[in-house]
């Protein structure tokens, strides 16, 4: 119940702002997100990416990616100059429309569950998720993501995810998050609640990175090196992982 409650809150934001809530720097709220701009960040990101996994010698073989939590296709796009088959999975089926728009050579899946039981065992030669597990609605179901991203990364291949492992009290308690499902839940329209009283229903989370680690472990993964974000914020600790198999 939780992870389809999850799925009609990034319906709505996908109505409400996609671009924003995908990438929420503060001055592009309320749909000031230039197109062009939001996606040359996608492709910045991960031309930087693509030489960091050269230098590590990872993936083996370059011929399928996965973008989890593709959004509108920011990334998957990106990824597409990189490897002839490209994947992108997003829980919202109005952000993957978007993102079949934007990247049409790219495959886009809308999933709405817990697993990735679409694709095959050691199917992905490289999985990248950013800025997406930290949005989900529990634990348990960034465990299971975690688990499954490992399964269908191939021999040798490198899964990237970034996730927060420290959030300050303020953020963790989602004070204007709580707010807004309180009063969606007594009948208040979701564009009232975002445009006028700047509220959204943005869930964050976060995992010690010795309990991420231990994940990883736990489904037969390696840690390769774990970098610590920049980019987090003043308060927020991040970290992203580079893993194989």
């Amino acid at each position: 119940m939780q992870l389809a409650k999850h799925g009609e809150e990034w319906e709505e934001m996908a109505g409400l702002d996609p671009l924003w809530a995908i990438l929420s720097a503060p001055d592009r709220q309320f749909n000031r997100w230039d197109y062009d701009a939001f996606l040359l960040t996608g492709a910045q990101e991960v031309d930087a990416l693509m030489t960091e996994a050269r230098s590590l010698g990872r993936p083996a073989q370059w011929n399928r990616a996965l973008d989890f939590g593709c959004g509108v296709g920011r990334l998957t796009r990106a990824l597409r100059r990189h490897f002839p088959e490209c994947h992108g999975v997003d829980i919202s089926a109005r952000m993957v429309c978007k993102a079949r728009e934007i990247a049409p050579d790219c495959i886009f899946h809308v999933n709405t569950t817990s697993n990735l039981k679409d694709f095959d065992d050691s199917y992905f030669d490289f999985v990248y998720s950013m800025i997406v597990l930290q949005h989900q609605p529990n634990r348990s179901v960034v465990l299971n993501y975690i688990g499954e991203f490992l399964r269908i990364l191939a021999k040798d291949g490198l899964l990237v995810f970034q996730l927060p492992s420290y959030l300050p009290l303020r953020t963790r308690v989602q004070a204007r998050r709580r707010l807004y499902t309180l009063l969606h839940s007594m009948g208040w329209k979701s564009d009232l609640l975002y445009r006028r009283l700047k509220l959204a229903p943005i869930r964050m989370l976060g995992m010690p990175e010795k309990d991420v680690v231990s994940a990883i472990t736990r489904h037969g993964g390696k840690v390769i090196e774990v970098h610590s974000d920049k980019h987090a914020g003043q308060a927020i600790q991040s970290k992203t992982y580079y893993v194989s198999r």
